[in-house]
């Protein structure tokens, strides 16, 4: 399930016993950092994301799976806001080559989904979701070649040092987790943290591995894969769940997801679906190719800051009883609506990334019933919008098209 991003309130901090920033914290800063580093670079009618809450940490993290592959339900807007505002490293073996085939053959069907894959390099298309494809000297990219090794690690580093416009980083694995002990995903793991500490303002991607094998195999890759979901749901981290989008197909006769599993040791094994058996592209179908294009470009659009909804959602402390709202998404000059149910003193500011005021709203005495107020003049970049009494507060979000 995909949540609305929530920001810290306070400076991120570290974990006391490794000194590494918390995963919360370092997630939240890459979001913020995604969209500062990107208004910085580049000058285009650029796409605002105004999250509007500064009240409490980012406690989820996003989880990519088959609920996760309506193409459809993804407003163009967000589509345009990846085009617009994001460029991703993508690393991986034969396996992982089912998401660039998929975005290709989305885009053949709907040029609007324009997706540029650059191998060995970072195209610089515009109005294009550009995505630098492998490592600079290899495009098949084994464990040993981004996360495993020393020399891995550093052709990982030299990737995102020689292209500081990327956002994102991933590596698809090929089924290393059918036979990986836990010790060696748990390797794989630190290792993606230790990177994501290092680019604080990169986006790491986490990947399950796919989920064609049976058998004993397969039950090590169901163990393994729930150790990297566990991990990323303890630490905040998106995970792309390979191996769920494998394991569910769409009955469009039913209109219902079918997931399938076998037994083994007394459990049920989920395991790719048989209408994915075959290897017409990267060892399965067009269609299992297609769904996780779709949950690419899903995964893509909620990092542009999509809600999952194409609604803003308000979110309010216990207790609190009034309320702000604003259409999502706005082009400047917008409007803001701040209900008052019985007279109170309110306060409505505008914070930057950087947690600066930057404009005060309104500040005040407010009747019961709905107060509205003009907003204009506000510069390219993130800025948090919040409503306060004094006691508690509310918050909004709301995206910005100039």
């Amino acid at each position: 399930m995909l949540l609305p991003v929530q920001l810290p309130q306070s400076n991120p901090g570290q974990d006391a016993s490794t000194g590494v920033p918390k995963a919360a914290d370092v997630l939240f800063s890459r979001r913020v950092e995604l969209f500062k580093r990107r208004c910085a670079v580049h000058c285009f009618n650029l796409l605002l994301i105004v999250f509007v809450s500064v009240c409490s940490a980012f406690a989820q993290g996003i989880v990519i799976d088959h609920t996760c592959a309506d193409l459809d339900e993804i407003p163009q807007i967000w589509i345009e806001a990846v085009q617009n505002s994001i460029q991703s490293h993508y690393a991986h073996t034969s396996h992982g080559a089912q998401l660039t085939y998929g975005v290709e053959f989305i885009e053949d069907s709907n040029p609007v989904y324009d997706c540029e894959i650059g191998y060995l390099t970072l195209p610089a298309v515009s109005g294009a979701y550009c995505v630098f494809e492998g490592q600079e000297t290899t495009g098949y990219v084994g464990p040993e070649d981004y996360w495993q090794t020393a020399g891995g690690l550093n052709l990982t580093r030299a990737v995102l040092d020689n292209n500081p416009t990327l956002d994102t980083s991933m590596w698809g694995w090929c089924c290393q987790c059918d036979y990986y002990s836990e010790a060696q995903v748990q390797a794989y793991l630190n290792a993606m943290t230790m990177l994501g500490s290092e680019y604080p303002e990169v986006t790491f991607i986490y990947f399950t591995g796919n989920a064609q094998g049976t058998g004993s195999d397969g039950y090590n890759r169901y163990q393994r894969n729930n150790q990297i979901r566990d991990y990323c749901a303890a630490n905040d981290e998106v995970l792309f769940d390979f191996a769920d989008l494998d394991c569910w197909w769409y009955n469009s006769s039913s209109s219902q997801w079918e997931q399938h599993t076998y037994s083994y040791a007394g459990s049920e094994v989920p395991s790719e679906h048989p209408q994915y058996y075959g290897d017409e592209y990267a060892h399965t179908t067009v269609e299992s190719c297609t769904i996780k294009g779709s949950a690419w470009w899903w995964m893509m659009a909620v990092l542009a800051g999509w809600n999952a909804t194409g609604i803003s959602q308000e979110q309010e402390n216990t207790g609190v009883s009034y309320s702000l709202s604003l259409a999502n998404p706005v082009s400047v000059p917008f409007t803001v609506s701040v209900t008052a149910p019985v007279g109170c003193d309110l306060s409505v500011n505008i914070y930057d990334a950087a947690g600066r005021h930057t404009a005060e709203i309104a500040c005040g005495f407010f009747l019961p019933g709905e107060h509205i107020f003009s907003v204009d003049g506000l510069n390219a970049g993130v800025y948090f919008i919040r409503i306060n009494d004094g006691h508690s507060f509310t918050s909004h979000r709301t995206v910005v098209i100039n």
